[in-house]
């Protein structure tokens, strides 16, 4: 664990200690006041896994972590729906056409049938 991590975790156990009764408002205050100095990727993980494990029980197993890259959409671009009915024996087939539309740091998939 860095020490940036070890001080975020004495200033959120500081400020939790701090305060007699908490409501989930003052809880999600502290924790987003807090994370905010988490920048590296080692002290994210060690802050998840301090809220899973606040204890630091030995039996705790930490969850996988992997890197999510923001600007790669794993949507295929084209998609086969198969459409039938529940009482009869038709069945269609149509293509889905997928396109990523991007708005400043916003995605959105347009979706239109062939």
């Amino acid at each position: 664990m860095s020490k940036n991590f070890l001080r975020v975790k004495r200033d959120i156990l500081k400020d939790m200690a701090d305060i007699a009764h908490h409501t989930q408002e003052s809880w999600a205050e502290i924790m987003l006041k807090h994370s905010q100095f988490l920048t590296t990727e080692e002290d994210q993980q060690s802050f998840w896994n301090f809220i899973l494990n606040p204890s630091d029980d030995r039996d705790y197993k930490s969850p996988d972590f992997y890197t999510y890259d923001p600007m790669k959409i794993d949507i295929p671009e084209f998609q086969k729906l198969c459409i039938k009915g529940d009482d009869d024996e038709k069945m269609e087939e149509i293509t889905l056409i997928n396109e990523e539309v991007r708005n400043g740091l916003t995605s959105y998939i347009s979706t239109r049938v062939e």
